[in-house]
């Protein structure tokens, strides 16, 4: 990373925990060259740079000020400490670079019609294939088929009739709520293996392959919603193994893949020797201004897969809009993708480290943190006296907004008490003042009648 870049990532990443808020002056370009001990010319083109994605503005005979604080608010104006929705804003994504990304995804394609293969824009899906392997996923653009979501996709393999004829889902406990919804909604015979933060039991799990009629197991090894665990190697190893020996397939929800970095990361799709596996991703989270997604999906399954989507367009069109395919094609082809992914990465490192280190000190009598490895989500457990809509209720009066994990079990007598949290819409700096409210509110609550 050149000098200036780094200064302008540093400043970025003051501005993205809040060190550094909307209308404060930033450090002089004396200040600046010698915090860098670089030259003049170097520190004006990092504050040139940031100018331009309109993140700083100047003032004549005054200096350089914040214009956009980078933070992420949700839309309820009664809500300062967002720890609810996972979903980021619009305006998480540089403005700067998401009008260069559009306007050379309508000049590359301004002469395209609307249409396309069932699989997508052919540019984008070759593209892909070669993108996918610096994340350990080989494959050809002819399994490669554009989606607007995960869900979507979820929706059509819950449909379709798989090649080992087999009829129930098997899923995590608890897991993503909205994939709980999807097969509520369409009454699919649904089997749960419970994980927690150790993953999960690979006896049980190869118990229910053997013995039960499962079509495919719908699991996030990595970035779990709600838990924030990873799967260990050992673990995400034996899942393709038993899945060959019992004729299963795995649905892998991988949806925020190159946004979190974990070093020597292979997905189970690379244990899958192209069978038995479809790899789901989605970059919702990344490009909140586009619905695009994808799913790798295995030899066996593309005859049935194709004939589903084909069928899908008379009822519920699965196809991302060419501009949106188009836009991700020109964010990953000008490297933005990968720098904005880089550049969540590591926020999100950082404030994961700061929710660990300040729930470690909480009494797990009253409330657990199970600790955070990836992603967006953690959940914290809580003591079964605890009323967690009161809490709930309470926190949301001091501004603060969290969700319960109910919704996160398919069963409900599976549910165990607890309280999802996200870090997309807060910053490091706010985040222990929202933690240590959380824990207060739980403290108090383990003393005040229901």
């Amino acid at each position: 990373m050149k000098r200036y870049e780094q200064i302008v990532f540093d400043v970025k990443q003051e501005i993205g925990d809040g060190y550094l808020l909307y209308g404060d002056k930033l450090p002089s370009l004396h200040e600046m060259m010698n915090r860098y001990a670089c030259s003049k010319g170097t520190v004006l083109k990092a504050y040139d740079t940031l100018r331009n994605e309109h993140i700083i503005y100047a003032k004549a005979q005054s200096g350089y000020y914040v214009a956009n604080d980078l933070q992420q608010y949700q839309h309820d104006e009664n809500i300062a400490y967002d720890l609810s929705s996972g979903n980021p804003v619009v305006d998480a994504f540089s403005i700067t670079e998401a009008k260069h990304v559009l306007n050379v995804a309508l000049e590359s394609y301004r002469k395209s019609s609307l249409e396309q293969e069932i699989r997508g824009v052919l540019s984008l899906t070759r593209l892909l294939a070669d993108y996918l392997n610096d994340f350990h996923i080989y494959t050809k653009p002819r399994n490669i088929f554009l989606t607007q979501g995960v869900i979507q996709m979820l929706t059509l393999f819950t449909q379709m009739t798989f090649p080992n004829k087999k009829t129930k889902i098997l899923v995590e406990s608890p897991t993503f709520s909205f994939a709980n919804k999807l097969l509520h909604s369409h009454g699919a015979p649904v089997l749960t293996i419970a994980r927690d933060e150790n993953g999960l039991d690979m006896d049980r799990l190869e118990l229910l392959f053997k013995t039960e009629p499962i079509k495919f197991f719908y699991v996030v090894p990595r970035n779990h919603n709600p838990l924030g665990t990873v799967l260990p190697a050992s673990q995400r190893r034996r899942i393709m193994e038993l899945a060959h020996r019992y004729d299963v397939y795995i649905i892998e929800d991988d949806y925020f893949n190159d946004s979190f970095h974990i070093p020597k990361y292979e997905p189970l799709y690379y244990y899958a020797n192209f069978d038995k596996c479809v790899y789901l991703k989605s970059y919702s989270k990344l490009f909140p201004f586009i619905r695009i997604g994808y799913a790798v999906v295995c030899d066996a399954l593309l005859d049935t897969f194709k004939e589903a989507i084909e069928h899908s367009y008379f009822t519920s069109y699965q196809m991302p809009s060419l501009v949106s395919q188009a836009t991700l094609e020109a964010a990953i082809r000008s490297d933005i993708l990968q720098n904005n992914a880089g550049t969540l990465s590591d926020r999100l490192h950082e404030k994961i480290k700061t929710l660990n280190m300040i729930t470690r000190k909480w009494d797990p009598t009253i409330a657990w943190h199970l600790p955070a490895q990836s992603g967006y989500y953690s959940t914290i457990f809580v003591n079964e006296l605890i009323d967690v809509d009161g809490v709930i209720a309470k926190l949301k009066q001091q501004t603060i907004s969290v969700s319960s994990i109910e919704k996160s079990y398919y069963h409900p007598h599976e549910t165990k008490k607890g309280i999802r949290i996200t870090i997309t819409r807060i910053t490091n700096a706010q985040l222990e003042h929202a933690l240590n409210a959380i824990y207060k509110t739980l403290c108090e609550s383990m003393t005040t009648p229901k």
